[in-house]
């Protein structure tokens, strides 16, 4: 019985060599033969000593090796460096977008509305109760993060605790009221549009990115498609708004672009006027920077959002959907001046004061000094704009009453840059193929060939075996 049970043992080692090992062999033995890939042919040969298929595997070992490492370096560069910067010349080809101004009234409730909305809401129209609601109608419609405390005298107060503060201040702010005068009547039926920004309600000039941020969170349709741009032969390119009604600050930015709380801004006073002109550094992009992924080209389109939160890109939507997802960590709300709000919670009195502990975080978007990962990418196409002179003059009676403010460009840049793409797919490709070709002597077909040998003819090959 030992003697039996001993040879039985001794069986299993040469069944499964005639059952797996000997197949395998044979069929790595046929792809030898027939493959294209040089070298691997010298290693399946019957022919060959065991130290020239030894010396042939280190080959080709070595071979694959090197392959592996610059075809690995390829790929990184098509992913990480794929562009680069050119300096054009041509200035007198170029058409400048003529740049957007977006107001904003430093006092914006109009007093009539806020006392008809009181009227309404708390049935009051006079005496210390309406004087509160007056003072609180005014806070809110001021609020920014730079003012948030002023919310701390009502946030025990329940009849304020279920106020939609988006409805009251569209409810309260100020019409826009002005005279606007532009370097072309080509373009007289641009005018100035409402637009939600970290500042309240404001009203931007030849905005395009500003479309997509309206007080009513919908995407605004332009009736005037014209741009109005300015070209080196221009004597001036300026627009001048004036007849204001009450105190702005303004702000001159991009098209594509929306002012940011940070923003440096010009503030216009009781009979003065400010005449502001920029020069300005461009950035273009070339056409087939679009086919790469933003994180090849670190940059991104205006309609490349970042989410679905607000349905268009810029630098500084980025950070004001940065900022809004701080507030909802902070304090599980967001502030009533960010569009698209969704099924995220709009703050209430209370949420608001909440963020008033938070608000230098909010702001600079920095924690002790450390700069918080908000993955905002530069914009493919902007225009940076520079103050070169900023002017103003005051003026007395018998001067009518006026608040006037200008802004233009009058020095054109003889430079500028423009991303293009250094390193396509194409290049990829082709390097792929030339590293490929130089260690191991393959093409397409030899890649094609592995996958049939992997896949279709060793399926034909098992069955061929299993049949016999």
């Amino acid at each position: 019985m030992h003697a039996i049970r001993k040879n039985n043992g001794n069986n299993k080692k040469p069944n499964f060599l005639l059952k797996y090992l000997k197949p395998s062999l044979l069929y790595l033995k046929e792809f030898s033969e027939t493959t294209t890939l040089h070298g691997i042919r010298h290693i399946g040969l019957s022919n060959r000593h065991l130290i020239e298929v030894i010396v042939w595997v280190l080959c080709e070992v070595i071979a694959i090796y090197g392959a592996y490492n610059l075809i690995r370096n390829s790929w990184t560069r098509y992913n990480e460096n794929p562009t680069v910067i050119t300096v054009q010349k041509d200035y007198r080809y170029w058409y400048l977008q003529f740049p957007s101004a977006t107001f904003c009234y430093v006092d914006p409730v109009d007093t009539n509305l806020a006392k008809i909305y009181i009227e309404r809401k708390w049935r009051v129209s006079s005496g210390e109760k309406f004087d509160y609601y007056m003072d609180f109608v005014k806070k809110v419609a001021n609020t920014t993060y730079e003012n948030l405390d002023s919310m701390a005298p009502y946030v025990n107060n329940t009849e304020l605790k279920y106020i939609d503060i988006m409805d009251l201040i569209l409810k309260v702010h100020a019409d826009p009221q002005y005279i606007m005068t532009l370097f072309s009547s080509d373009f007289k039926n641009i005018t100035f549009l409402p637009v939600l920004t970290e500042m309240g309600i404001c009203y931007t000039f030849n905005g395009k990115i500003t479309n997509y941020l309206t007080p009513e969170s919908k995407i605004r349709v332009e009736n005037n498609s014209l741009t109005p741009s300015c070209n080196f032969l221009n004597a001036l390119c300026y627009g001048r708004v004036e007849n204001l009604p009450r105190i702005i600050k303004y702000y001159v930015h991009y098209p594509k672009e929306v002012p940011d709380i940070q923003d440096k801004y010009y503030s216009v006073f009781e009979n003065m006027e400010r005449d502001t002109t920029f020069t300005f550094w461009e950035m273009t992009s070339a056409s087939g920077l679009r086919r790469l992924k933003p994180s090849q080209r670190q940059c991104r389109f205006m309609d490349e959002p970042m989410d679905s939160t607000i349905p268009v890109y810029s630098y500084n939507t980025c950070r004001m959907i940065c900022r809004r997802k701080l507030a909802l960590e902070k304090c599980g709300c967001t502030p009533h001046f960010y569009p698209y709000p969704g099924k995220m919670k709009v703050c209430d009195v209370k949420g608001l004061y909440c963020l008033s502990f938070h608000k230098t975080l909010l702001m600079s978007l920095e924690h002790d000094g450390t700069p918080i990962n908000c993955n905002c990418l530069m914009q493919c196409e902007e225009v940076k704009l520079f103050l070169d002179k900023n002017s103003e003059r005051t003026w007395s009676y018998p001067v009518p009453w006026d608040i006037r403010f200008r802004w233009a460009v009058d020095k054109y840049s003889k430079t500028r840059l423009r991303r293009d793409v250094i390193y396509s797919f194409e290049d990829l490709l082709v390097s792929l193929g030339g590293t490929a070709s130089f260690f191991l002597g393959c093409s397409v077909l030899s890649f094609v060939e592995i996958g049939y040998y992997v896949t279709l003819r060793l399926y034909w090959f098992v069955n061929r075996k299993a049949e016999g």
